[in-house]
Order: C-alpha cells, then structure tokens, then sequence
C-alpha cells in the first residue's frame, strides 16, 4: 500500500449544528501517545500493557478563513473581526480528513475520522518578499482523545472520492450536497438519548405504547431515506409497532453509493 494524497479537511464542534471544511489540506501527521507498564518476576516480564493515552494531530492547511478559525478555536467573530482573547476555549468536536491510496494497482480513498479532538493555535509567520517566493500555511495541532467508550478514531475505505468526501462531510456535519446528515428525526413524543444531533447516530428511548410513529428528514433534499423496525421496512412517517424488551429501528440515509445509519434501540416495559 501506498498513499499519495490528503484532502477535505473538517471540524465540527460538539455543540454545534454543523461544522466547517478547513481551507484545503497540506499534510496531516499523527503522533500516537501510549501508556505502558510492565510487571518483572523471576527475571522475567510476567505482564506487560500498552494502551492508547491520547495523540496529536499536527495539520497544515492552505488557509483558515476568519470564520472557520473561530469556529475551530472559540474565537469571537462580529462584523468581519476575529478577536482572540487569553480566556478563549477551543471547542471539543470531530476531526475528519480522506487520503489517497493505491493497493496493489488499485486506488482507494480512506476516511479518518477523530471523535474527540481538540485544536490549538499553531505558529504564525510573515516573511518579506525576497529573490524567492516561499508560500505560508495555516499550522493548526488537533490533541486527539479516546471516548468514554475508549473509541478514539474511525477509518473508512471507499472505492471512489466523492463517497469518502460524502463520508467525512457527514461525519463532521459539513453542510451541502455532500451531506449524509439527518436534519430531524423523531419516534412519537419519545425522548431520545442523547438528543438529537445530526452527527450523533445512536440513541435509545423508552416507550409503553405498542406503537409510535417515526418521522426522519435528510439534510440533502436529493438523499434517499430508508427506515426499518429490525427487518420490517417502516414508511417514513407511519407507525412502528413495538415487542416487548429492545427493538432496533435503522434510519440509513443514501445519496449514490455512499450512506450513513443512524440507530435508535426503543426499549418497550409495561
């Protein structure tokens, strides 16, 4: 295998609706950090562990507009000013980007999606105009964290380019024609756990009822929305009807050949 490309750059906030493309991707490296120990008895390593602590994702972008800077670093924009405070918080939220590659002849494109990152300022130089010219990037470092699940990224390979900039955009809210995203999605009255958010795909609820109506919406006026009760197809909109204990309904919104699935486990009690 070998890769030879990085494109579409991505961050959406945890508490944002949508997230933004950062400009236009120059590299992207990751450094992983583990934590290890290792028990010595009878002169020897009788246990030994190494799991994942954290990483950084250090990225080099073409640009960063004003408006996706305060949206990656918790800046305030107003007016067309970006003002940066000492109090600012960078925002926790999902990191995405695709590379190229080519196995065995063959080119593929994968998806990285980091569920928890984190961005800090990088460096920012100038340089006078000289007897060469030398162009300048936007340095922008990502700490990466694992979730209370101990998930920490998402890989994803795609046959062709436009279904793996469809997946990063969706995973990462970006809206447009490329998103996957769920706009509204609802079973009855019931609540949903978490609430709903177009980047959150799994969710539960409670209900008593032997039947409640489900109502999904996509993003893209042109994706395709599919809903199942287990292996009963659902028409979007009607009823569907409840067994005692977990059933699992599936909403999979699909433009072309790229989809995404959202999961909600509605638990039926008495």
């Amino acid at each position: 295998m070998a890769d030879f490309g990085a494109k579409y750059p991505c961050f959406k906030p945890n508490n944002a609706q949508s997230g933004v493309c950062m400009g236009k991707l120059v590299t992207a490296n990751l450094t992983v950090n583990l934590a290890s120990g290792e028990l010595w008895a009878d002169d020897g390593i009788a246990e030994e562990l190494s799991e994942f602590s954290d990483g950084n994702v250090a990225m080099e972008t073409d640009n960063l507009a004003d408006n996706e800077a305060s949206v990656v670093f918790g800046a305030k924009a107003q007016n067309g000013v970006v003002t940066y405070n000492k109090g600012d918080t960078a925002p926790e939220g999902t990191l995405g980007y695709y590379k190229t590659l080519i196995i065995k002849g063959v080119r593929k494109f994968r998806a990285y999606i980091y569920p928890r990152a984190k961005a800090q300022i990088g460096n920012d130089n100038a340089q006078t105009r000289g007897s060469s010219i030398n162009f300048r990037t936007a340095q922008t470092s990502f700490r990466i964290f694992a979730n209370d699940n101990g998930d920490w990224r998402k890989t994803k390979e795609f046959s062709s380019e436009p279904e793996a900039r469809a997946y990063v955009a969706s995973e990462c809210s970006v809206a447009g024609a490329d998103s996957l995203n769920l706009s509204a999605l609802t079973i009855g009255t019931l609540p949903l756990i978490p609430n709903f958010s177009a980047g959150v795909t799994e969710y539960t609820a409670a209900t008593t009822a032997t039947s409640d109506k489900i109502t999904a919406a996509a993003e893209d006026p042109a994706a395709t929305v599919e809903i199942k009760n287990g292996n009963t197809a659902v028409q979007n909109g009607n009823a569907a009807s409840w067994t005692a204990g977990e059933n699992t309904v599936t909403v999979t919104v699909t433009k072309g050949t790229a989809s995404k699935i959202y999961t909600i486990i509605v638990t039926k009690g008495t």
